[in-house]
């Protein structure tokens, strides 16, 4: 039966890949960079109307993680040589082309790019390890994330209430070098799970039971040493659907 320690073996996943971050191990956060100090390395921080504005002179951050980035916060953000991850929640910048001067950057999070209306800056991005895209309610074609062939990890996630709509999964079925693939509350609108068939280096998927079991047990055939919990779920109960309806019927109980 699936459970609370698969939720914590994932979460662990997602810190082993860095499309999360370890937050106990940031600094406390601050809305404001007085008393800042220019080189802090790890900085976890919350923009409130202009108090971004100077960020750009902390030249040896590596971590960052920056709630409420707007246009004029990004730019400045670009000017950091450091920086390796990036971590943007509640993104409010739509014009993400200025990354692309971040050459040291290798781990990249968006957290509600609500505003970001196309990929097409991805390709002039450095080469990064993990990539996660999440609610990026704009955008449905993301045929430009098969330019970053350096992925070893990639996200396309909806939010807790909607779905990521994306119009095929073939793009990522071109990143060949994937090892961990995230695709919870994402659903293609022309095809399944068959384009993921080639991702031979790929040992772990995390997505919705919203598939076919026929999908599933396809793709665990076409790669035999992938993990993915809903292959447990279709041995224990025979099907996706069966173990829901015995899940549901447990909560029940208790």
């Amino acid at each position: 039966m699936l459970d609370e320690s698969f939720e914590d073996m994932n979460e662990l996943r997602r810190l082993k890949y860095k499309v999360e971050v370890d937050w106990n191990a940031l600094p406390h956060g601050t809305n404001t960079l007085d008393g800042v100090a220019d080189n802090i390395e790890a900085l976890r921080f919350t923009r409130e109307k202009n108090s971004h504005r100077g960020i750009s002179r902390l030249k040896s951050l590596r971590t960052l993680v920056a709630f409420c980035v707007n246009q004029e916060c990004l730019e400045e953000i670009s000017e950091l040589p450091l920086i390796e991850t990036l971590y943007l929640p509640q993104l409010a910048a739509f014009n993400l082309q200025c990354l692309s001067k971040c050459r040291a950057l290798r781990h990249l999070v968006i957290k509600g790019g609500t505003k970001i209306p196309s990929l097409s800056w991805l390709g002039d991005l450095p080469p990064l390890n993990s990539l996660l895209l999440e609610n990026l309610k704009l955008v449905t074609d993301f045929s430009d994330v098969q330019s970053l062939q350096s992925l070893n990890a990639l996200g396309i996630e909806g939010s807790m209430w909607t779905n990521q709509r994306v119009n095929t999964f073939e793009p990522i079925g071109q990143l060949l070098r994937l090892e961990a693939l995230f695709l919870t509350a994402c659903r293609p609108i022309a095809d399944g799970l068959q384009p993921l068939c080639d991702l031979r280096q790929l040992r772990y998927l995390e997505i919705a039971g919203r598939f076919p079991d026929a999908d599933f047990l396809a793709l665990r055939k076409a790669l035999p040493r992938l993990g993915c919990d809903w292959f447990q779920a279709i041995d224990e109960h025979g099907s996706i659907k069966a173990y829901l309806k015995a899940k549901v019927k447990l909560l029940a109980k208790d």
